[in-house]
């Protein structure tokens, strides 16, 4: 299978899977590790995805962000009360990243302990069946925005789905849908563009070092960057009509079934 190839089908599942409660990460390192990806190693592809999958939640929002960027401009209490709500959310992520860098690193590299993060996030998804207090239409508040950042810091581990986490936990909360969304998707951008800017400062600070995108060509990042982008633009749609059905828990029997279908595959091939 060509290199192109192969970066086209993990871009489709980056957008497939970033904005559903599935785990992009999870996907990856397993998709890796199943079909035999070796000349997509490196953190430079997820890099370059994850920025496609950035630009889609920004596309998708665009009005919601040019009207809270007004309202920042004016003001507004409650433009000042969402962003002061995300730089909230930012705290228990940006902490456990700093303090736990190199235990995350390890996680990703491990497709076993993703199949048993994938079981966690199944049990967590089915559990907002049983105690989902979405009719409640709650704020996000201060605690409730730090609350719903440390699920966003548990995901950090691959194999936990950050959608999934952070609807849960705004779920438990009794948050209201749109208001859970809209947050749940745009809290992970500044963490996203912070972490993947980290990482690519320190990789040019360290010349010597291999560049993370070595071996990849403009046509494989283009691909790449374009296509998931594009699929995580529909992803971020098709999720947001599916909270307003409530048909959110139902993902976590498809997490069950990839994490204990992965983990037997890996130990019995």
């Amino acid at each position: 299978m060509s290199d192109l190839l192969q970066m086209a089908i993990l871009a489709v599942v980056q957008g497939l899977t970033e904005f559903l409660p599935v785990s992009s990460s999870g996907h990856l390192a397993l998709g890796k590790a199943i079909l035999g990806f070796d000349a997509l190693e490196g953190l430079g592809v997820e890099v370059l995805l994850h920025g496609g999958t950035v630009v889609a939640v920004l596309l998708y929002y665009r009005r919601f962000i040019a009207e809270t960027c007004m309202g920042l401009w004016r003001r507004e209490a409650e433009a000042w009360r969402f962003a002061l709500a995300v730089l909230i959310s930012m705290i228990p992520a940006v902490t456990l990243g700093l303090l736990f860098e190199d235990e995350l690193e390890w996680a990703a590299t491990s497709p076993l302990f993703v199949c048993g993060a994938l079981c966690f996030t199944g049990c967590l998804l089915l559990a907002t069946r049983l105690w989902g207090r979405d009719a409640l239409n709650r704020e996000v508040s201060p605690l409730r925005a730090f609350l719903m950042g440390v699920a966003q810091a548990v995901a950090m581990l691959p194999g936990v789905s950050r959608s999934g986490s952070t609807i849960a936990m705004s779920r438990f909360l009794g948050i209201g849908t749109d208001k859970a969304a809209a947050f749940s998707f745009l809290m992970v951008v500044p963490v996203i563009i912070g972490g993947n800017g980290l990482y690519l400062f320190r990789a040019l600070a360290n010349p010597d070092e291999p560049s993370p995108f070595a071996g990849m060509t403009w046509s494989m990042g283009l691909v790449g960057f374009g296509l998931s982008a594009i699929v995580g633009y529909l992803s971020v749609a098709w999720m947001v009509k599916l909270l307003g059905r409530h048909g959110f828990w139902r993902f976590g029997f498809y997490c069950l079934v990839v994490g204990l279908g992965g983990g037997a595959y890996l130990l019995l091939r």
